[in-house]
């Protein structure tokens, strides 16, 4: 079903709820005052209406999934679809309904940070949803923005295999333990051989990933509280996204796996570690071009035709400095706008939350990296952001605190795609 549709259909719900409330604050009706007579009459009739519109979309949403059955024969709808589609084309392309909705959304959403969740009305508070805890969720067309944000800020994201759940558990083991062999691969391979698996290739992975809470914390003035509902929205939105964007980042690079990711880096030698076999150990802290090559060929053909370079920091310096017998710098800055620098023909990152060079210890983490990352790392993403204000802690100081909470997981499914050089 549609998420228009599920959207609806938590407004309706809690309309619902809201006049259940204040019908079992009166065990006797005839005690009810007039003013929850009238509240509760108004959501119940605000809930009946969302669920004429969410039948209405369940239906619609019926018909084009027949209308778009290959033996379907529909010439009116391909009609009616044309002739949609040129009024939108001479309105400019935009759906009137859609930016209503939306500013009235925007509207509402900016009222709950000005002023709080006590200052809407029942029917404005029935439209902005709230989770078991009370934190408002941040609707889907004002939370958009934020996660587009996190790949154009982030690095990891951008190369990770990223899947959506709706558990705080994610099972990878369909991904990373399938068997696959010649012959009847339900009892042996061909010549009586056991049929290989990733597990089989090198050490496997975790066989879950677990979503965890990445919190920021949003201080506005008082003064700025009190801009436009679109400013304080695409503000919020800017400062939200971009912290998120650089604590997720850091947590998927070097993640310690306590109440965050696991890191790429930590994993690289803690449960389900990266064999001696794909690393290579520098001489006196210093890169070396030979070894940094090397790394290609570390890892089987498959993951070594997908894989990137990632380094940190000072990583990053000490090999953008490299050269040739010629004096001829081996790394190559990108000369377009979102495309990534190579090294030795291969796609190189820098990524700030890999270990640095000097703050490894004991050659255990690795500053830089080679694999194919949308094999070898998978993001886990729920995708809502929640919001809780803080009235009263920051008072004093003239501004008010928002509490935004996004909850995502990360770790490495196939330590078989990554070899690791450690500095």
């Amino acid at each position: 079903m549609s998420d228009r549709y599920k959207d609806t259909m938590d407004k309706a719900l809690q309309c619902i709820h809201l006049a259940r409330a204040i019908n079992d604050r009166y065990p006797d009706a005839s005690q009810m005052p007039a003013e929850e007579v009238a509240n509760r009459k108004s959501l119940i009739v605000e809930a009946s209406r969302l669920r004429e519109i969410a039948d209405a979309e369940k239906a619609q949403n019926s018909l084009e999934t027949w209308a778009s059955e290959p033996d379907s024969n529909t010439p009116a709808l391909q009609a009616t679809a044309l002739n949609g589609h040129a009024k939108a084309a001479q309105n400019g392309g935009s759906d009137r309904f859609a930016e209503v909705d939306k500013a009235l959304t925007t509207k509402r959403f900016a009222k709950a940070l000005r002023a709080g969740v006590g200052s809407l009305t029942l029917e404005e508070k029935a439209a902005l949803i709230e989770d078991s805890t009370g934190q408002i969720i941040v609707p889907h067309d004002l939370a958009g923005p934020i996660f587009l944000t996190l790949p154009r800020l982030g690095v990891l994201r951008n190369l990770a295999l990223v899947r959506a759940t709706g558990s705080n558990l994610v099972d990878v083991r369909a991904l990373t333990q399938a068997t696959a062999g010649w012959g009847q691969i339900e009892i042996t391979n061909v010549g009586g051989a056991t049929p290989p698996t990733d597990a089989a290739v090198a050490p496997s992975g975790p066989t879950t990933i677990t979503v965890q809470d990445l919190v920021a914390l949003v201080k506005i003035g008082t003064d700025e509280l009190m801009d436009t509902d679109a400013n304080l929205v695409s503000l919020v939105q800017e400062i939200v996204g971009q912290q998120f964007a650089q604590m997720e980042d850091d947590a998927f690079a070097n993640g310690n796996g306590t109440s965050k990711p696991f890191g790429v880096a930590v994993r690289a030698t803690v449960g389900g570690a990266i064999p001696a076999a794909q690393g290579v150990t520098a001489a006196a802290s210093a890169v070396s071009p030979d070894q940094l090559k090397q790394m290609q060929y570390l890892i089987t053909s498959r993951f070594a035709n997908e894989g990137v370079y990632l380094a940190s920091d000072d990583a990053t310096q000490a090999i953008a400095l490299l050269k040739d017998s010629t004096s001829n710098y081996l790394w190559q800055p990108s000369n377009q706008a979102g495309q990534p620098d190579v090294l030795f023909g291969r796609p190189f990152y820098r990524m700030s939350g890999l270990p640095s060079m000097t703050a490894t210890t004991f050659f255990t983490e690795p500053s830089v990296l080679f694999g194919d990352v949308r094999s070898g790392y998978m993001i886990a993403d729920r995708q809502q952001v929640t919001v809780q204000r803080l009235d009263e802690r920051f008072a004093d100081q003239g501004i008010v605190g928002f509490l935004f909470r996004q909850r995502v997981g990360g770790d490495v499914i196939r330590p078989a795609a990554f070899a690791k050089y450690l500095l």
